[in-house]
Protein backbone atom coordinates (compact mmCIF):
# COMPACT_ATOMS: atom_id res chain seq x y z
CA UNK A 1 0.00 0.00 0.00
CA UNK A 2 1.50 3.53 -0.79
CA UNK A 3 2.68 6.02 1.89
CA UNK A 4 0.19 8.71 2.05
CA UNK A 5 3.03 11.49 3.05
CA UNK A 6 2.14 14.51 5.27
CA UNK A 7 0.41 17.13 3.86
CA UNK A 8 0.96 20.80 3.57
CA UNK A 9 -1.49 23.38 5.62
CA UNK A 10 -4.68 23.22 4.24
CA UNK A 11 -3.74 20.92 1.24
CA UNK A 12 -5.10 17.59 0.89
CA UNK A 13 -2.35 14.20 1.29
CA UNK A 14 -0.76 13.03 -1.74
CA UNK A 15 -0.25 9.54 -2.56
CA UNK A 16 2.76 8.24 -4.66
CA UNK A 17 3.93 5.09 -7.15
CA UNK A 18 7.19 4.76 -8.43
CA UNK A 19 8.40 2.17 -10.25
CA UNK A 20 8.99 -0.76 -6.75
CA UNK A 21 9.60 2.14 -4.55
CA UNK A 22 7.25 4.09 -2.34
CA UNK A 23 8.53 7.51 -2.03
CA UNK A 24 6.75 10.79 -0.89
CA UNK A 25 5.98 13.68 -3.50
CA UNK A 26 5.75 16.97 -2.36
CA UNK A 27 3.28 18.60 -4.53
CA UNK A 28 2.78 21.70 -2.51
CA UNK A 29 1.29 24.91 -3.90
CA UNK A 30 3.37 27.94 -4.61
CA UNK A 31 0.70 30.41 -3.35
CA UNK A 32 2.78 33.99 -3.77
CA UNK A 33 1.71 35.86 -0.54
CA UNK A 34 -1.35 33.55 0.04
CA UNK A 35 -2.89 34.90 3.09
CA UNK A 36 -3.73 37.68 0.50
CA UNK A 37 -4.38 35.84 -3.12
CA UNK A 38 -8.11 35.86 -2.54
CA UNK A 39 -8.47 39.48 -1.92
CA UNK A 40 -10.02 41.49 -4.52
CA UNK A 41 -8.65 44.53 -5.40
CA UNK A 42 -10.16 46.76 -4.06
CA UNK A 43 -11.53 48.89 -7.03
CA UNK A 44 -14.56 46.54 -7.16
CA UNK A 45 -15.77 47.75 -4.17
CA UNK A 46 -16.33 51.55 -6.03
CA UNK A 47 -18.85 49.98 -8.39
CA UNK A 48 -20.60 47.41 -6.50
CA UNK A 49 -23.80 48.19 -5.13
CA UNK A 50 -26.17 46.02 -3.02
CA UNK A 51 -29.48 46.18 -2.11
CA UNK A 52 -30.52 47.03 2.03
CA UNK A 53 -26.78 46.43 2.13
CA UNK A 54 -26.07 48.67 5.32
CA UNK A 55 -24.82 52.39 5.34
CA UNK A 56 -26.09 54.37 2.21
CA UNK A 57 -22.87 56.88 2.22
CA UNK A 58 -21.11 55.71 -0.63
CA UNK A 59 -17.69 57.52 -0.56
CA UNK A 60 -15.21 58.17 -3.72
CA UNK A 61 -12.50 55.95 -3.09
CA UNK A 62 -9.05 57.89 -3.98
CA UNK A 63 -6.29 56.63 -5.98
CA UNK A 64 -4.08 56.44 -2.79
CA UNK A 65 -6.44 54.73 -0.47
CA UNK A 66 -7.49 51.68 -3.21
CA UNK A 67 -4.36 51.77 -5.60
CA UNK A 68 -6.60 51.91 -8.32
CA UNK A 69 -6.37 55.44 -9.86
CA UNK A 70 -10.10 55.46 -9.31
CA UNK A 71 -10.59 58.45 -7.48
CA UNK A 72 -11.53 61.92 -7.90
CA UNK A 73 -8.98 64.76 -9.60
CA UNK A 74 -7.49 67.33 -7.31
CA UNK A 75 -6.07 70.68 -8.52
CA UNK A 76 -4.84 73.58 -7.21
CA UNK A 77 -7.52 76.59 -7.13
CA UNK A 78 -9.98 74.16 -8.81
CA UNK A 79 -13.76 74.68 -8.18
CA UNK A 80 -15.92 71.88 -7.12
CA UNK A 81 -17.09 71.67 -10.71
CA UNK A 82 -14.01 71.80 -11.99
CA UNK A 83 -12.70 68.85 -10.52
CA UNK A 84 -15.73 67.25 -11.13
CA UNK A 85 -14.75 67.16 -14.67
CA UNK A 86 -11.68 66.15 -14.41
CA UNK A 87 -12.41 63.37 -13.05
CA UNK A 88 -11.11 59.79 -14.38
CA UNK A 89 -13.87 58.14 -15.89
CA UNK A 90 -15.26 55.52 -13.09
CA UNK A 91 -17.06 52.46 -14.03
CA UNK A 92 -21.37 52.62 -13.17
CA UNK A 93 -22.50 51.16 -10.18
CA UNK A 94 -23.45 47.90 -10.52
CA UNK A 95 -26.94 46.57 -8.85
CA UNK A 96 -25.55 43.07 -7.35
CA UNK A 97 -27.74 40.78 -5.10
CA UNK A 98 -26.36 36.64 -4.39
CA UNK A 99 -26.32 34.79 -7.85
CA UNK A 100 -25.10 38.07 -9.90
CA UNK A 101 -22.62 36.72 -11.72
CA UNK A 102 -19.57 39.52 -12.76
CA UNK A 103 -16.59 39.61 -15.45
CA UNK A 104 -14.06 42.18 -16.30
CA UNK A 105 -10.30 42.23 -18.67
CA UNK A 106 -8.81 44.84 -17.37
CA UNK A 107 -6.47 44.63 -15.09
CA UNK A 108 -7.92 47.02 -12.54
CA UNK A 109 -11.58 45.90 -13.06
CA UNK A 110 -12.44 49.20 -14.59
CA UNK A 111 -14.48 47.51 -17.18
CA UNK A 112 -16.43 45.23 -14.87
CA UNK A 113 -20.18 44.32 -16.34
CA UNK A 114 -22.35 41.73 -15.18
CA UNK A 115 -23.02 38.62 -17.46
CA UNK A 116 -25.11 35.56 -17.28
CA UNK A 117 -23.73 32.55 -15.05
CA UNK A 118 -23.68 30.55 -18.31
CA UNK A 119 -21.12 33.44 -19.92
CA UNK A 120 -17.43 32.89 -18.43
CA UNK A 121 -16.71 34.71 -15.78
CA UNK A 122 -14.47 35.73 -12.63
CA UNK A 123 -16.78 35.93 -9.71
CA UNK A 124 -20.57 35.08 -8.52
CA UNK A 125 -22.18 36.71 -6.02
CA UNK A 126 -23.00 34.63 -2.90
CA UNK A 127 -24.13 37.97 -0.33
CA UNK A 128 -22.86 40.01 2.23
CA UNK A 129 -21.79 39.99 5.74
CA UNK A 130 -22.52 42.88 8.38
CA UNK A 131 -19.05 44.22 9.98
CA UNK A 132 -20.82 46.76 12.29
CA UNK A 133 -21.19 44.81 15.59
CA UNK A 134 -17.35 43.97 14.91
CA UNK A 135 -16.42 47.70 14.15
CA UNK A 136 -18.15 50.78 15.55
CA UNK A 137 -18.12 53.81 13.96
CA UNK A 138 -14.46 54.67 15.26
CA UNK A 139 -13.34 51.62 14.63
CA UNK A 140 -9.72 51.92 13.01
CA UNK A 141 -9.57 51.04 8.92
CA UNK A 142 -8.45 47.25 9.00
CA UNK A 143 -5.55 46.52 7.36
CA UNK A 144 -4.99 44.04 4.56
CA UNK A 145 -4.06 41.36 6.72
CA UNK A 146 -7.11 42.32 8.62
CA UNK A 147 -9.29 42.03 5.80
CA UNK A 148 -7.96 39.07 4.43
CA UNK A 149 -9.00 37.17 7.74
CA UNK A 150 -12.37 38.68 8.00
CA UNK A 151 -12.77 37.71 4.51
CA UNK A 152 -11.75 33.90 4.88
CA UNK A 153 -14.21 33.42 7.79
CA UNK A 154 -17.02 35.71 7.08
CA UNK A 155 -17.46 34.75 3.47
CA UNK A 156 -17.04 30.98 3.89
CA UNK A 157 -20.14 31.20 6.24
CA UNK A 158 -21.48 33.20 3.69
CA UNK A 159 -20.96 30.75 0.54
CA UNK A 160 -21.93 27.84 2.41
CA UNK A 161 -25.36 29.51 3.20
CA UNK A 162 -25.78 30.25 -0.75
CA UNK A 163 -24.67 26.81 -1.24
CA UNK A 164 -26.91 24.96 1.14
CA UNK A 165 -23.86 23.93 3.44
CA UNK A 166 -22.04 22.65 0.40
CA UNK A 167 -19.08 24.85 0.15
CA UNK A 168 -15.63 22.63 -0.21
CA UNK A 169 -13.24 24.32 1.37
CA UNK A 170 -10.47 22.12 -0.06
CA UNK A 171 -12.09 22.60 -3.81
CA UNK A 172 -11.08 24.82 -6.49
CA UNK A 173 -13.26 27.73 -5.73
CA UNK A 174 -12.24 30.39 -3.14
CA UNK A 175 -14.09 32.89 -1.64
CA UNK A 176 -13.57 36.12 -2.57
CA UNK A 177 -14.39 39.99 -1.27
CA UNK A 178 -14.90 43.07 -2.19
CA UNK A 179 -14.37 45.94 0.60
CA UNK A 180 -15.10 49.43 1.83
CA UNK A 181 -12.82 52.18 0.41
CA UNK A 182 -11.43 54.23 3.57
CA UNK A 183 -13.64 57.04 2.64
CA UNK A 184 -16.54 54.43 2.59
CA UNK A 185 -15.23 53.10 5.83
CA UNK A 186 -15.43 57.13 7.56
CA UNK A 187 -18.70 57.52 6.07
CA UNK A 188 -20.08 54.44 7.89
CA UNK A 189 -20.01 51.82 5.66
CA UNK A 190 -19.15 48.15 7.21
CA UNK A 191 -20.49 46.04 4.65
CA UNK A 192 -18.05 42.95 3.09
CA UNK A 193 -19.33 41.77 -0.08
CA UNK A 194 -18.76 38.48 -0.55
CA UNK A 195 -18.13 36.19 -3.65
CA UNK A 196 -16.98 32.75 -5.35
CA UNK A 197 -13.54 32.78 -7.70
CA UNK A 198 -11.45 30.17 -9.35
CA UNK A 199 -7.76 32.23 -8.44
CA UNK A 200 -4.12 30.56 -9.42
CA UNK A 201 -1.09 30.13 -7.46
CA UNK A 202 -0.29 34.01 -8.21
CA UNK A 203 -3.82 35.42 -7.35
CA UNK A 204 -4.85 35.68 -11.09
CA UNK A 205 -8.56 34.83 -11.63
CA UNK A 206 -9.48 32.09 -13.98
CA UNK A 207 -13.14 32.10 -15.88
CA UNK A 208 -15.49 29.64 -14.89
CA UNK A 209 -19.12 29.00 -16.77
CA UNK A 210 -22.13 28.13 -14.83
CA UNK A 211 -23.21 28.70 -11.10
CA UNK A 212 -20.87 27.38 -8.50
CA UNK A 213 -24.33 25.77 -7.56
CA UNK A 214 -24.24 22.99 -10.25
CA UNK A 215 -20.60 22.92 -10.84
CA UNK A 216 -18.37 19.93 -9.31
CA UNK A 217 -15.85 21.81 -7.14
CA UNK A 218 -13.67 18.75 -7.03
CA UNK A 219 -10.30 20.64 -7.42
CA UNK A 220 -9.46 18.83 -10.47
CA UNK A 221 -7.09 19.66 -13.97
CA UNK A 222 -7.93 18.55 -17.56
CA UNK A 223 -6.38 15.33 -18.54
CA UNK A 224 -2.60 16.60 -19.94
CA UNK A 225 -2.13 19.56 -18.04
CA UNK A 226 1.29 20.34 -17.17
CA UNK A 227 1.41 22.34 -13.87
CA UNK A 228 4.20 24.50 -14.09
CA UNK A 229 7.15 24.61 -11.45
CA UNK A 230 8.70 27.65 -9.17
CA UNK A 231 11.79 26.62 -7.14
CA UNK A 232 10.70 23.42 -6.37
CA UNK A 233 6.72 24.10 -5.74
CA UNK A 234 3.44 24.01 -8.09
CA UNK A 235 2.94 26.79 -9.87
CA UNK A 236 0.41 27.79 -12.87
CA UNK A 237 -0.31 25.43 -16.34
CA UNK A 238 2.07 25.96 -18.62
CA UNK A 239 2.67 23.84 -21.88
CA UNK A 240 4.75 20.38 -21.41
CA UNK A 241 7.45 21.47 -23.49
CA UNK A 242 8.13 23.85 -20.53
CA UNK A 243 9.66 22.89 -17.21
CA UNK A 244 7.04 21.45 -14.92
CA UNK A 245 6.47 19.89 -11.80
CA UNK A 246 3.59 17.41 -12.80
CA UNK A 247 1.50 16.27 -15.78
CA UNK A 248 -1.62 15.12 -15.42
CA UNK A 249 -2.69 11.59 -16.65
CA UNK A 250 -6.01 10.80 -14.98
CA UNK A 251 -9.19 11.63 -13.12
CA UNK A 252 -10.76 9.40 -10.98
CA UNK A 253 -13.92 9.64 -9.69
CA UNK A 254 -13.87 8.30 -5.66
CA UNK A 255 -17.69 8.26 -5.63
CA UNK A 256 -18.00 5.42 -8.35
CA UNK A 257 -15.58 3.47 -6.17
CA UNK A 258 -17.16 4.08 -2.49
CA UNK A 259 -20.51 4.50 -3.30
CA UNK A 260 -21.60 3.47 0.42
CA UNK A 261 -19.61 6.84 2.03
CA UNK A 262 -16.11 8.48 2.78
CA UNK A 263 -13.56 6.19 2.52
CA UNK A 264 -10.68 6.72 5.08
CA UNK A 265 -7.51 7.71 3.30
CA UNK A 266 -5.71 4.24 3.55
CA UNK A 267 -8.37 3.17 1.20
CA UNK A 268 -8.34 5.95 -1.43
CA UNK A 269 -4.41 4.96 -1.51
CA UNK A 270 -4.90 1.42 -1.79
CA UNK A 271 -7.55 1.79 -4.72
CA UNK A 272 -5.92 5.02 -6.38
CA UNK A 273 -2.49 2.88 -6.34
CA UNK A 274 -3.45 0.42 -9.12
CA UNK A 275 -5.82 3.05 -10.60
CA UNK A 276 -3.37 5.57 -11.05
CA UNK A 277 -0.95 3.29 -12.64
CA UNK A 278 -3.13 2.01 -14.99
CA UNK A 279 -4.88 5.43 -16.27
CA UNK A 280 -1.07 6.54 -16.42
CA UNK A 281 -0.20 3.82 -18.33
CA UNK A 282 -3.11 3.95 -20.63
CA UNK A 283 -2.20 8.18 -21.24
CA UNK A 284 1.42 6.92 -21.71
CA UNK A 285 0.94 4.42 -24.34
CA UNK A 286 3.08 2.19 -22.05
CA UNK A 287 2.88 0.22 -18.41
CA UNK A 288 6.30 0.61 -17.67
CA UNK A 289 6.72 4.91 -18.83
CA UNK A 290 7.12 6.47 -15.56
CA UNK A 291 10.03 4.25 -14.31
CA UNK A 292 11.55 4.11 -17.61
CA UNK A 293 11.46 7.99 -17.56
CA UNK A 294 12.35 8.73 -14.14
CA UNK A 295 8.72 9.49 -13.57
CA UNK A 296 6.63 9.07 -10.22
CA UNK A 297 3.02 8.69 -10.25
CA UNK A 298 1.04 10.60 -7.41
CA UNK A 299 -2.52 11.04 -6.57
CA UNK A 300 -4.47 13.64 -4.86
CA UNK A 301 -6.97 12.66 -2.15
CA UNK A 302 -10.28 13.95 -0.72
CA UNK A 303 -10.75 15.13 3.06
CA UNK A 304 -13.81 14.64 5.04
CA UNK A 305 -15.43 18.01 4.37
CA UNK A 306 -14.85 18.05 0.76
CA UNK A 307 -16.91 14.60 0.38
CA UNK A 308 -19.23 15.98 2.72
CA UNK A 309 -19.82 18.98 0.00
CA UNK A 310 -20.27 16.76 -2.76
CA UNK A 311 -16.67 16.65 -4.69
CA UNK A 312 -15.83 12.60 -5.54
CA UNK A 313 -12.97 13.62 -8.12
CA UNK A 314 -9.09 13.43 -7.75
CA UNK A 315 -6.26 13.70 -9.88
CA UNK A 316 -3.70 11.00 -10.93
CA UNK A 317 -0.27 12.62 -12.18
CA UNK A 318 2.87 11.82 -12.64
CA UNK A 319 6.25 14.38 -11.36
CA UNK A 320 9.54 13.41 -10.07
CA UNK A 321 11.38 14.60 -6.91
CA UNK A 322 14.93 16.09 -6.94
CA UNK A 323 17.94 13.72 -5.16
CA UNK A 324 17.99 13.25 -1.52
CA UNK A 325 14.19 14.31 -1.22
CA UNK A 326 14.77 17.62 -1.94
CA UNK A 327 11.26 18.88 -3.38
CA UNK A 328 9.78 18.19 -6.79
CA UNK A 329 12.60 18.03 -9.88
CA UNK A 330 11.60 20.40 -13.06
CA UNK A 331 10.41 18.45 -16.05
CA UNK A 332 10.91 19.26 -19.62
CA UNK A 333 8.57 17.19 -21.94
CA UNK A 334 5.34 14.72 -21.88
CA UNK A 335 5.65 11.65 -20.51
CA UNK A 336 4.02 10.61 -23.95
CA UNK A 337 7.33 11.35 -25.59
CA UNK A 338 10.57 12.52 -24.20
CA UNK A 339 10.97 13.72 -21.06
CA UNK A 340 14.31 15.34 -19.58
CA UNK A 341 14.35 15.18 -15.62
CA UNK A 342 15.87 18.27 -13.80
CA UNK A 343 19.00 17.34 -10.80
CA UNK A 344 18.98 20.73 -9.51
CA UNK A 345 15.68 23.00 -8.40
CA UNK A 346 13.76 25.31 -11.17
CA UNK A 347 14.40 29.14 -10.53
CA UNK A 348 12.24 30.82 -7.93
CA UNK A 349 9.88 33.62 -8.92
CA UNK A 350 9.23 36.23 -6.53
CA UNK A 351 6.50 38.12 -8.91
CA UNK A 352 3.87 40.64 -6.81
CA UNK A 353 0.60 39.26 -5.87
CA UNK A 354 -2.11 39.83 -8.83
CA UNK A 355 -5.19 39.62 -6.57
CA UNK A 356 -8.31 40.19 -8.96
CA UNK A 357 -6.25 40.30 -12.55
CA UNK A 358 -7.97 37.85 -15.21
CA UNK A 359 -5.37 35.06 -16.39
CA UNK A 360 -5.26 33.85 -19.31
CA UNK A 361 -6.38 31.02 -20.76
CA UNK A 362 -7.78 27.87 -18.39
CA UNK A 363 -6.40 27.32 -15.24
Amino acid sequence: MAESPDPPPESPPTGTRSGRNRRKLDTRLVMISAALGGLLVLVISAVLHWPNSGSSARGTSTASETGSGAGTASRAGASAGDEQKAAPTRPPELEVTAGTCLNWTAPDAGDIREVTCAEPHLFEATGTSDLRGQFGDRAPFPSVEKWAQLKKQRCTEVANQYLGGNFDPNGRFQVGASTPSKQEWRNGERTLRCGLQQPGPSGKLYRFSGSVKTLDQSDTHDIGTCLGINGTSVSAPVDCSEPHSLEITGVVDLGEKFPEGYPSIEKQDTFLFTRCSELTAQYAGSKTAAEDKGLTVSWDNLKQASWDAGSRKVNCKVGAQLPDDGGLAPITGSIKGEVTVGTEPAPTESAPTMQGVPANGTR
